[in-house]
């Protein structure tokens, strides 16, 4: 895998059919989702990830349900990773209040409030006066009550994740959709990942996506401003998990870019998406001014044409024609 540039580009995607608002691409490089302690590197050098290289391969996987994080850590012998995943949060989507005051605005509002409230001062300074003149609290004091009361209001939420039964159609179903280990959950747990994920709770945002693209669900189309919004928080599983659903809803243009954006982040497995879906769309033809073209290489085609060329070139240069062709539908 080659380091990033600095420089990511945007896309607009288009899933379903829909164009999408203009996305900034992500890499998977977040510390919220490497766990403290976590080395890279040979046996003989042992060391923290430092360059975005070694993040992008540091990350760890998101569990699903109470009994895939006991598997884990019982029987593999793996971290749990959970209570640290848990904690990453958009701070300025979380809700201020007070006991006793009532009072409850964003962080963002808060944060615009205050510094229009106190111009002269610092940022910090500026926002804790505020909180002090309002609630009596201080600014650091109300963001961590904030946080503490979201990731307790999630955490009550994944104890309703259950893995699906083995005999179950819905296991079934979700096993030939996707990657990770069918689970079901209430709707009322669906819910509260959806209220979590508006209060920028990035788990919830993760969990409201996956939930709503399986069985458990429904395999709404809902899914994806959830999958879309964990991505942008750099959630490093949302965008394969997008990838895997629009495929299942033979929109292979929209599971194709969400898998290479998926990829270039930094997850692999989404690799295997990219020729899954190439492959099935190979024995398809369109009509196009080449004449009956194979639909996967007219995909790949509009793919180049829409600045997913470099994504391509990286990763999957066995794809690339030395001769580029322009097709038109």
């Amino acid at each position: 895998m080659k380091i990033k540039s600095e420089s990511l580009k945007e896309f607009t995607l288009v899933i379903l059919g829909k164009e999408r608002a203009p996305l900034r691409q992500k890499v998977f490089d977040n510390k919220d989702f490497i766990l403290p302690g976590t080395l890279v590197g040979p046996r003989s050098d042992r060391r923290p990830p430092k360059s975005r290289q070694e993040k992008m391969q540091a990350w760890a996987r998101s569990p699903i349900s109470d009994r895939q994080i006991e598997i884990s850590t019982k029987f593999m012998r793996q971290r749990n990773p959970f209570h640290h995943l848990a904690k990453a949060i958009d701070t300025s989507k979380l809700t201020l209040s007070a006991p006793g005051n009532k009072l409850k605005i964003s962080v963002k509002d808060f944060r615009a409030e205050a510094s229009k409230a106190y111009p002269a001062l610092g940022i910090n300074a500026a926002y804790d006066t505020h909180a002090r003149s309002r609630y009596d609290l201080s600014y650091s004091d109300l963001v961590l009550t904030a946080r503490e009361k979201v990731i307790s209001r999630f955490k009550a939420a994944f104890t309703e994740n259950l893995d699906e039964h083995p005999m179950s159609d819905e296991y079934h179903q979700d096993k030939d959709i996707f990657s990770h280990t069918p689970t079901w959950t209430s709707e009322s747990a669906i819910k509260e990942y959806k209220s979590l994920a508006k209060k920028g709770h990035v788990y919830s945002q993760y969990l409201a996506g996956l939930f709503l693209a399986s069985s458990a669900g429904g395999c709404k189309v809902e899914c994806v401003e959830f999958l879309l919004i964990a991505y942008e928080n750099k959630q490093p599983e949302a965008m394969r998990v997008l990838a895997e659903y629009l495929h299942y809803r033979s929109d292979y243009y929209g599971a194709l870019q969400c898998a290479l954006l998926s990829v270039d982040g930094g997850d692999d497995h989404s690799k295997g998406i990219v020729r899954d879906v190439l492959g099935e769309c190979s024995d398809k033809v369109m009509q196009t001014n080449l004449g009956m073209t194979p639909y996967s290489f007219v995909l790949l085609q509009i793919l180049r044409q829409n600045g997913f060329d470099t994504i391509l070139r990286e990763h999957f240069s066995d794809l690339n024609p030395g001769v580029r062709m322009g097709v038109r539908l």
